[in-house]
C-alpha cells in the first residue's frame, strides 16, 4: 500500500479520521481483518457524532479537544479524577456558563460551547449502551463557589441525580484525607469498545490535550484510580456529603 508515514501517524494519533477503504487496508496490514466490521461501525459513529459540533469554532479551545469529544462519544467506560471543578461531563448549564465565561470572556461562540458541554451528558443516559462513568472529585472542588448559591445548589442536586444512575459512580475525596498520589493533576481514562483496549489517559491543559497511550502509562493511572477508590468516601457516603452541602446552601 502506498501511503505516507505522516498520513498513518495522523490517523494513529487521533488527528484525522480515515476513509473506510483506507481503514480496511490498515487492518489487513496490522493483521486485524476480523475486526473490520467493528472498526467501521466505530468510524461511522465518530463521523456522525462530529456533526454535532462541527459548526462550532473550537480554535480557542485546547488543541486536541475535538479529538477528545469524539473519543468520549464512542467510549464504553470513562474514569476520571478532578480536583479543581466539577468535571465537565457532569456540569449543569448554569455552572458550565460561569466556568466557560471565566476562561474565555471574549469567545463569540460561548453559548454554543455551553450547550455542547451540557449535551455531552447524553452519553450517560442514551438508550443504546450508555457510557459507564466512575468519577472521583475532590471536596474542595465542590466548595469552590461558581456563580450564585442557587447555581451551586442546582449543580450539587444534579450530581445527586447522576449518582442515582446504574452506570454512574461518584466518589468524593474529603479534604481531611490529606496528600495522595493523584494530587499532581486531574486526569481522565477513556476506554473504547474494542477487544483488549488498554484505555487512553488524558490530561487537559490550557494549550492542548495531552494523551498517554503506552501500556505502562495507562497502568500507572489505572492503579492510581483503583487506589483512590479505596481512599475516597464510598458512593453512599459521598451522596450524604453532597446532600449536606446542598442543604447548607439553601
Amino acid at each position: 500500500m502506498s501511503s505516507s508515514e505522516g498520513r498513518i501517524a495522523n490517523i494513529e494519533g487521533q488527528r484525522n479520521l480515515p476513509k473506510p477503504e483506507f481503514l480496511e487496508k490498515l487492518l489487513r496490514i496490522y493483521g486485524r481483518e476480523e475486526e473490520t466490521e467493528q472498526y467501521l461501525a466505530l468510524l461511522g459513529e465518530a463521523k456522525g457524532d462530529r456533526a454535532g459540533w462541527e459548526h462550532i469554532d473550537l480554535t480557542a479551545d485546547p488543541i486536541g479537544y475535538e479529538d477528545y469529544l469524539g473519543l468520549e462519544r464512542g467510549a464504553s467506560k470513562i474514569e476520571g479524577y478532578e480536583s479543581r471543578l466539577v468535571p465537565g461531563l457532569l456540569q449543569t448549564y448554569d455552572y458550565a456558563r460561569h466556568v466557560i465565561r471565566g476562561r474565555q470572556r471574549s469567545d463569540s461562540n460561548m453559548e454554543q460551547k455551553i450547550e455542547l458541554r451540557t449535551r455531552r451528558q447524553d452519553i450517560l443516559t442514551r438508550a443504546d449502551h450508555p457510557v459507564r462513568a466512575w468519577m472521583i472529585i475532590e471536596e474542595q472542588a465542590l466548595d469552590r463557589p461558581v456563580g450564585s448559591s442557587e447555581v451551586m445548589v442546582d449543580q450539587l442536586g444534579h450530581l445527586l441525580e447522576l449518582g442515582d444512575l446504574d452506570n454512574v459512580q461518584l466518589q468524593v475525596c474529603p479534604t481531611s484525607l490529606g496528600p495522595h498520589p493523584a494530587l499532581t493533576a486531574p486526569f481522565t481514562i477513556i476506554h473504547v469498545p474494542i477487544p483488549d483496549d488498554p484505555g487512553l489517559v488524558c490530561f487537559e491543559t490550557r494549550v492542548k490535550t495531552i494523551w498517554f497511550d503506552k501500556q505502562a502509562e495507562v497502568d500507572q493511572h489505572t492503579e492510581i484510580m483503583d487506589h483512590l477508590r479505596t481512599l475516597a468516601l464510598t458512593p453512599e457516603q459521598s451522596r450524604t456529603l453532597l446532600d449536606g452541602k446542598r442543604k447548607e446552601l439553601r
